[in-house]
């Protein structure tokens, strides 16, 4: 009984999680200047002093400036009893807050019902939420923030540090994907680069969390995965040939398909030869 209620702790804790990261991607949007004018408009006059905010921190609602009660912001229950709108002044919610949300649930009780809780396990919970925000982050905004990648970065090498050291296979396949991503990101593309800078210090992390031979395994399947998805798209008319697609939440999927299963890809693979 006491476990059943630690993975509804760790679940509601991975709710809270998600929250938080939902309102981190609009200040770091706001940073860098991506939000609508109306957003901009009300963040400055918070700034300035102008509307009743009592606690600047503090959420507050992105098309009024009023600010948020407790109850307002309780992780998913508040999306759906306000039916997806702000209680205030009635606009739309974005869709992602109770899918990030859950999703983080989820992955914290995973994370807990598969590993043993050490400090290799509070870093892994780190880093997949970071791998969330930079996630919806690229997708919103087709941005992977320098800060979340050397944050990531500074985490897989605490973790090799942790685990791996004396390995240094994860060292060489980390400066071996930065090296080929920097590569890509040299190549033009209708005078456009191939590959974004934020993909390649992202490639960094992606070598040093995963070794050799999982990053192989990474980026083939994100590779292959975000050329069925553009094609896809393409077809349905969804997006035109002209127009970028991000491809971080790709580098981000491969990932997490090579930490979980890499070892089984690669085992399956070699009983096909």
């Amino acid at each position: 009984m006491m476990e059943i209620y630690i993975r509804i702790i760790f679940f509601i804790l991975g709710l809270c999680v998600g929250s938080f990261l939902n309102m981190a991607i609009f200040r770091v949007a706001k940073n860098y200047k991506l939000i609508s004018k109306k957003q901009k408009t009300i963040s400055k006059q918070i700034t300035n002093n102008k509307l009743q905010i009592t606690n600047k921190n503090r959420s507050y609602c992105d098309y009024c400036g009023r600010q948020l009660s407790w109850y307002e912001n309780v992780p998913v229950l508040s999306w759906i009893v306000q039916k997806g709108q702000t209680r205030c002044c009635y606009n739309p919610l974005p869709w992602e807050y109770p899918i990030v949300e859950i999703i983080m649930g989820i992955l914290f009780l995973l994370n807990f019902q598969f590993s043993i809780f050490n400090f290799q396990s509070i870093l892994n919970y780190l880093i997949i939420s970071l791998l969330m925000f930079s996630l919806v982050f690229d997708l919103k905004y087709m941005i992977l923030p320098d800060r979340t990648n050397l944050m990531l970065v500074a985490g897989a090498l605490v973790l090799w540090y942790a685990r791996n050291y004396g390995d240094w296979s994860y060292i060489y396949s980390g400066l071996g994907s930065l090296l080929f991503f920097f590569i890509l990101n040299r190549i033009k593309i209708r005078g456009s680069e191939a590959m974004g800078m934020g993909d390649v210090k992202y490639a960094l992390f992606m070598g040093l969390f995963l070794g050799w031979p999982d990053i192989v395994v990474a980026i083939y399947f994100a590779f292959v995965v975000g050329a069925v998805v553009s094609i896809i798209l393409l077809i349905i008319k969804k997006v035109k040939k002209e127009n970028p697609i991000p491809f971080g939440p790709f580098l981000i999927l491969g990932t997490v398909v090579a930490k979980i299963w890499g070892e089984s890809i690669i085992k399956l693979i070699y009983n096909f030869q």
